[in-house]
């Protein structure tokens, strides 16, 4: 398994943006370049070319004009951070930043579980861990769902 934190307020994934003369460009690549600066040092030397469990945990800092009853409340997961950006969107340009770094294509998350929760820093901590069959993933009665 390899664990990754990020410290950088992330965005959620930018949709493609079109020049005037017809050129597309990815208007979250720095976002993307700052995600894979901070993973590189640590990332596999080689990428996995096998199915992945990705796990993201989005942390938002309290707000300032929080109260201390509230404070306690956010940083013990009573209250959730129900707010933008969303979660698939944030995941979106994370799981994409990886690609080819971590695992040599995105196709190969096969099971993602997304998180966001207040937290005392505002951080990403990445798992990425390679999977041979459903069986660890709780998936059991996969047959049952068909």
């Amino acid at each position: 398994m390899f664990q990754f934190e990020i410290f950088y307020p992330l965005a959620a994934q930018k949709q493609t943006r079109w020049t005037k003369d017809g050129h597309a460009y990815d208007p979250s690549k720095k976002d993307k370049e700052r995600i894979q600066w901070q993973i590189r040092p640590t990332a596999p030397a080689v990428p996995l070319s096998q199915p992945v469990e990705l796990t993201i945990i989005f942390f938002f800092k309290v707000p300032k004009s929080a109260s201390r009853l509230l404070r306690a409340q956010m940083l013990n997961r009573v209250i959730l951070p129900d707010k933008k950006p969303d979660a698939d969107n944030l995941a979106y340009l994370v799981s994409n930043a990886l690609k080819e770094l971590v695992y040599d294509d995105d196709k190969r998350v096969c099971a993602e579980h997304i998180y966001k929760f207040y937290g005392p820093e505002e951080k990403t901590v990445i798992r990425v861990r390679p999977i041979l069959q459903a069986e660890p993933l709780g998936l059991r009665d996969v047959d049952d769902i068909i």
